[in-house]
């Protein structure tokens, strides 16, 4: 999401507090399906470069030879008014939160098997095992997180990385970075803790998410059972 009140990019990745954040930053009053922002790094960079600006130029050029006079003010305005521009890019405090992937994996697993939309979304049986869904519902090089904080030069040019499992301490340090004076987050869509995320792996599924996602866990330093 942009913050343009407090000059910020949060990188929201699924499963890592990302919803309390945006909730804290203000980006919606009300808590419903959809008004999340995961929009990865490189769309920011993309929509803040020159090549965007120019394609929207094009567009308008194209919408009013076909007589499209709303859809050509539409661009002009995204061109008059970037929604970020190249300026704002470099200089707002870009941040985002990771999370232990097999911790992550299992909540999200969990959060997909507790609701029926997501469900039928992905397709998935009421016996669906964890496993199962690793292997066939789980694309790793969309969901890994080092897939949302590259830029389209490969680096991650983020002024901060925070972890889910020191939530509270690492938001405050943001806060600090922000001058928002309190940092205290709202508690929303919470996976209840029934028992560590631990308890729900075999070797098969905890060696097939470590071949799966091994850029991730050896680039945060990721261990099965802890942080």
């Amino acid at each position: 999401m942009i913050s343009k009140h407090h000059k910020a990019i949060f990188i929201h990745i699924e499963k890592t507090a990302g919803t309390s954040i945006e909730k804290k930053l203000g980006l919606f009053e009300d808590l419903q399906r959809g008004v999340q922002d995961h929009s990865k790094l490189r769309y920011y960079e993309h929509i803040a470069s020159l090549s965007y600006s120019l394609r929207n130029l094009k567009y308008v050029q194209y919408a009013l030879r076909r007589g499209k006079f709303s859809k050509a003010l539409l661009y002009l305005s995204n061109m008059i008014i970037p929604e970020l521009t190249k300026k704002e890019y470099k200089s707002y405090y870009k941040f985002t939160f990771v999370r232990n992937t097999w911790s992550r994996i299992y909540s999200f697993y969990y959060n997909v098997m507790n609701d029926e939309t997501l469900k039928r979304n992905y397709n998935i049986s009421e016996d669906c095992s964890l496993f199962e869904f690793v292997k066939n519902k789980i694309n790793p090089g969309d969901f890994s997180q080092l897939e949302y904080i590259r830029d389209n030069s490969g680096n991650c040019p983020l002024n901060f990385i925070g972890r889910f499992e020191n939530l509270d301490a690492d938001f405050k340090k943001v806060c600090q970075s922000l001058n928002i004076q309190n940092s205290n987050l709202p508690r929303l869509l919470i996976t209840p803790d029934k028992a560590h995320y631990t308890e729900f792996y075999d070797h098969k599924t905890k060696d097939l998410v470590r071949q799966l996602f091994k850029a991730e866990i050896d680039f945060f330093n990721f261990k099965f059972g802890g942080s």
